[in-house]
């Protein structure tokens, strides 16, 4: 995903290193991230019904399928995401620096 900021691109400039509190905060924009496309995959999958490997009409398949969904988005956050986590984090430091 080429138009993606950079995490460094990301954390105030003002600062040469990420300070622990820009840290805390990158994590939890990208945990919002994750939990937000890991929602989003399960919608999209839910209307698969039982076909394909993940159905069978048994709870295993829907067990595998949440599990895959959850390690999809992990794997895209990790990746870079979709943007939201950059986002997300220019608000909470906007929020914490009171503007």
């Amino acid at each position: 995903m080429s138009g993606v900021a950079p995490y460094s691109s990301v954390v105030p400039a003002r600062a040469t290193a990420p300070s622990a509190g820009a840290d805390k905060l990158w994590k939890q924009a990208q945990d919002f991230e994750t939990v937000f496309f890991e929602n989003m995959l399960e919608h999209l999958t839910s209307g698969l019904g039982d076909d394909g490997p993940l159905g069978e009409g048994g709870i295993g398949g829907d067990v595998y399928r949440g599990m895959l969904s959850q390690q999809y988005a992990k794997s895209v956050t990790a990746a870079g995401g979709v943007g939201i986590a950059q986002n997300v984090y220019r608000e909470l430091v906007r929020l914490q620096e009171g503007r």
